[in-house]
């Protein structure tokens, strides 16, 4: 069964309407026609089975009346990822695997080395590949993608977890580096965890300290110097492996 995303505010009573890229992919890349049933998730934990009532190409959105209804509660802990900026697409890459393993918020993060400042259509984009993320898993919550902000303005957002883990390749603060599953294993009952991931130049050293100076455990994902698309991957899989979500 095909699984579509519809927003909540777009599900009244029994009637479920699909509109924009998902009424496209239902449409003229699924091939879907009336009587046929769909899987439906609001990316809020509710899944329905649902009958497609119209799939006309002269109508704007597609209409799909609910059958079943049941909902799936999230699991603890949270996993939130404050990506600094990479070149390129490399982001699109991030959001998909991340999705895939488990993370509950990414934050795209203007950093001192972040190479790319995306536009409001790269943005949606990036929104489109999480959805399309979201339904290949079957997951029931869609990750939430926030808009860019600055690494200072992440920074004021640190009581909201349990522990924030800023994963670091500088030499001066080795010292102070751990590695990042003796830190998790400290946490048993932990209601929410922060990722801090650097673009390709990683943190400057400044950025090392003001985060070590708020609260962020410095941790080290191995011996070796990953990619800034590896290491987001890496450290969501084991968070998701630790906390088995």
């Amino acid at each position: 069964m095909h699984t579509l995303y519809v927003p909540p505010p777009q599900i009244l009573a029994d009637i479920a309407t699909i509109t924009g890229s998902e009424q496209h992919h239902l449409r003229n890349v699924l091939r879907i026609t009336p009587g046929e049933t769909i899987r439906i998730i609001d990316g809020q934990g509710n899944i329905y089975t649902a009958e497609v009532l119209n799939t006309d190409t002269n109508r704007l959105s597609s209409e799909a009346r609910i059958l079943t209804y049941e909902f799936q509660a999230q699991v603890p802990p949270s996993l939130t990822l404050f990506q600094g900026l990479p070149k390129n697409d490399k982001m699109a890459l991030i959001l998909q695997k991340t999705t895939e393993l488990g993370i509950t918020q990414i934050v795209p993060m203007y950093s001192a080395y972040a190479l790319q400042k995306p536009s409001q259509h790269r943005y949606e984009r990036w929104h489109r590949i999480v959805i399309s993320a979201t339904k290949q898993c079957k997951r029931t919550w869609l990750p939430e993608l926030c808009e860019p902000q600055t690494f200072e303005a992440s920074l004021a957002q640190l009581e909201k977890f349990s522990r924030c883990l800023f994963l670091n390749t500088h030499p001066e603060h080795e010292s102070h580096t751990r590695h990042i599953k003796s830190v998790l294993r400290e946490i048993s009952q932990a209601t929410a965890i922060a990722f801090f991931v650097g673009p390709e130049g990683g943190f400057s050293s400044q950025e090392v300290t003001a985060a070590i100076e708020s609260g962020c455990v410095p941790v080290t994902l191995g011996t070796h110097i990953l990619r800034t698309e590896t290491a987001a991957i890496a450290a969501t899989a084991i968070a998701a492996y630790e906390y088995q979500l």
